[in-house]
Parts: C-alpha cells; sequence; structure tokens
C-alpha cells in the first residue's frame, strides 16, 4: 500500500473545484496500491465497487470478442476509469491491465457519487469523461471495430505475399530475440528494432511503434529484433504482449515469426494468437518433437482449430506417407510446401523473398500462394490427406 499524505489531488482536474477540506476526507476513505506489470486490476463483466485513478505508470482497457482481445485504448497518470459503468449501472465492460509497474488510486462509488451531486464543476468534468468513453465501451468496443489477427508460424518466414497480392495491412515481428534473421532474408536495416522501442519512455503508443518499424519494399512493415543476442534479455514478455495488442487493434495481420521452442514469451504469443501455423517435416524426431508440442498445446487449452500443422520440404526424402503420421499426431495436416533448394536458397542469398520473384509455373509459390488465402480465408481448410492427394494438393492438379 502507498501512503497518500503527500498526493496532491488538485493536480488533477476534476478535483480543483472541490474545497481543500472535502480533498482530505477524500484521501482518507481512498486506498491506493502499487501493481507489477501485466497485473489484472478488473475484469470485465464485475461489479462496479470504485472508481479508479492513475497515478503512476499506464494501463490497457482491453474488450474481449469472440474469443479475440483488443485494446480498446490506454490510462495514463492522471486519466480514470469506472465512470461509465457506475453512471450506468452497467457491470465492467472491459478488463484492465497494467503494462508497466503502475499505481492506482480506488475511489469508493458511494464517494463518487456524492461529490457528484454535491460539486457542479466535479460533476460537468465527469460528464465529460463519459461522453468521451461510453461509445468507445457501449458501442465501438462490442463488435463495430475489425480485430486485426494474430498469426504465429513456427520456423518459417512469410508476410510480403499478403502485403503485395492482398493488399492487406501487415506487419511482421521476428521474436526470435537472440538470433532473428528477418533483417538478413529481407535485406533490411538494423537501426530500428524492439530494443530501441522498448527504450522509448511511456506511455507506449502505435506512433512510437510505427516509428520503429523498417518498411520492406513489398510494402510489408517488420518489427525487427535487438541487434545483439545478449539485449534479448532486456525484453519482457508482458512488453511484447502490449506491442502485439496495439498492432492488431491497427493491422489486418500480424505475422509472428518465432524461434521453435517455448519460453513464457512464446506461450504468451500463442495464447494471444488467432491462427498458430506448425511447421513439420517428414523427419522422424521433428515428427516426435510436434507430437509433444501438440499435448503441450492441449494441456495449456490452446483451442484445437486454432492449430494447423503446415508440412515443409514435402517432397525431400518423404519417407512415411502423410496418412500414418496424421494418425499418429491425430491431427491433420493442413498445408504442403514442396522441396525447392534452387529457389529457396539463392533468395535468402540475395535477399529477394521468393514470393516476390516472377517464378511461373512454380509449385512453391503457387502452395504458398494457397496458404495465404487460406489466412485471409479465401480458401477453406481441407481435411486429412492420402499421398495421391498429397500430389494433387501441392501440384494443384
Amino acid at each position: 500500500m502507498e501512503k497518500s499524505g503527500l498526493l496532491d489531488l488538485r493536480i488533477f482536474p476534476f478535483f480543483q473545484t472541490i474545497p481543500p477540506w472535502e480533498l482530505a476526507n477524500i484521501k482518507k476513505v481512498c486506498r491506493y496500491q502499487k501493481f507489477a506489470s501485466g497485473t489484472k486490476i478488473l475484469d470485465e463483466g464485475e461489479e462496479p465497487k470504485e472508481f479508479i485513478l492513475l497515478l503512476e505508470g499506464q494501463i490497457a482497457v482491453l474488450k474481449m470478442h469472440q474469443g479475440k482481445k483488443k485494446t480498446l485504448f490506454s490510462l495514463d497518470p492522471g486519466q480514470t476509469y469506472g465512470e461509465v459503468e457506475i453512471l450506468n449501472g452497467t457491470p465492467i465492460l472491459a478488463t484492465l491491465v497494467g503494462y508497466q509497474d503502475f499505481q492506482v488510486m480506488f475511489v469508493p462509488k458511494e464517494v463518487l457519487l456524492r461529490l457528484i451531486g454535491l460539486y457542479q464543476g466535479f460533476a460537468r468534468e465527469i460528464r465529460d469523461m463519459y461522453s468521451r468513453r461510453a461509445y468507445v465501451l457501449l458501442q465501438q468496443g462490442v463488435c463495430s471495430t475489425p480485430f486485426g489477427r494474430i498469426v504465429t508460424f513456427f520456423n518459417t518466414k512469410g508476410g510480403g505475399l499478403l502485403t503485395k497480392k492482398w493488399g492487406k495491412r501487415v506487419v511482421l515481428v521476428d521474436l526470435n530475440l537472440s538470433f532473428g534473421d528477418q533483417s538478413v532474408i529481407l535485406n533490411l536495416p538494423i537501426d530500428k528494432n524492439i530494443f530501441e522501442l522498448s527504450r522509448e519512455r511511456p506511455p507506449l503508443k502505435i506512433e512510437k511503434i510505427e516509428a520503429q518499424l523498417t518498411r520492406h519494399r513489398s510494402g510489408l512493415q517488420v518489427l525487427l529484433p535487438p541487434p545483439l543476442p545478449e539485449l534479448s534479455e532486456k525484453i519482457r514478455p508482458e512488453f511484447v504482449e502490449q506491442v502485439l495488442d496495439l498492432l492488431r487493434a491497427h493491422y489486418d495481420y500480424v505475422i509472428v515469426d518465432t524461434p521453435n521452442h517455448l519460453t513464457d514469451l512464446e506461450a504468451r504469443v500463442l495464447e494471444e494468437s488467432d491462427l498458430i501455423l506448425l511447421m513439420m517435416t517428414m523427419e522422424l524426431t521433428f515428427i516426435k518433437n510436434t507430437k509433444l508440442l501438440l499435448e503441450l498445446f492441449q494441456r495449456m487449452k490452446i483451442p484445437r482449430d486454432k492449430v494447423k500443422i503446415v508440412l515443409n520440404r514435402a517432397f525431400k526424402s518423404l519417407g512415411l506417407e502423410p496418412s500414418r503420421v496424421e494418425s499418429s499426431l491425430r491431427y491433420a495436416i493442413s498445408h504442403f510446401i514442396p522441396s525447392d533448394g534452387e529457389v529457396v536458397i539463392p533468395s535468402i542469398n540475395n535477399g529477394v523473398p521468393f514470393v516476390l520473384q516472377k517464378l511461373e509455373n512454380s509449385p512453391l509459390i503457387f502452395a504458398v500462394e494457397k496458404l495465404c488465402r487460406r489466412i485471409v480465408g479465401e480458401e477453406p481448410d481441407k481435411g486429412t490427406w492420402n499421398m495421391f492427394s498429397l500430389i494433387r494438393e501441392v501440384l494443384g492438379l
């Protein structure tokens, strides 16, 4: 708990019309508390018991709709929450989570209502705040604004084709924080990156994030990892979570490239994701690890239909029939990417993604375009395959 003796409430505009003796009484009946970054202080649907004034740090106001989370707005020091629910008599309309260490003053609901009835200036300030927030919480927050999709790839690269061919607003986030290679693959400078973003003075805004994005010639925006491996330890998981929430609110697709291991950071990203594309080859050890990972997803309660398996290098020393692998995994193989080292390796070495090259009648391009169509919903997923249907899928027969 934080002592309130040194707090001067007159620095906040809505308290300036209240006499000093009343302010002294308010400070005595309110509670003050500091919270660690990532702490949830209000849940959507709770009964509103207090009016919240943020004293330090930053709080994200989040809304859930059809299982997706979106940041409606952020609270900075001196801003409040709760006037809409208290005045309307509704349950809490959003979830509040702090993304930095933060301090909050909790004003009892009865005190807020009494002050509104006694002091016209205070009532006017609360009414102004209500008018700014009510539409966002009561209308926009429910369903009228679209949610961007977070698509997480395990151990793969992508995004440029969605931007160039489908005209979507796409941002690629390279979360291989120690050894990310998107800057090499896309031939991008590394002066802008997530480490520089983390050094920005709070509060975090979308404008600050976009100032650290690097634009590829395809139109794809890229958030690169730190330039040095040791700097990856400076990036906190809750900071990445906040970045993804803000990007989702402003882009059609947030493509996340992760390493093929799970830490707290990757676990949070998976839970935030709308779609997880799990890359797999037909090597026995890779199949075993994929099965373990799928079992872990189940224990994490990640919805089964959110995870899609992508068979990479589909015709390179195949050895095992996909239907038998599917039976072992108890998952369908949703997408197939054929092996074509003669195209992929030079594209990496030249810094020009093969999806942007003019390669006619290429099974590789055909497969990647099909994957993109499924991501944007232009083509439905299919069931399980046998070997013959695998060949038809990859070659487009």
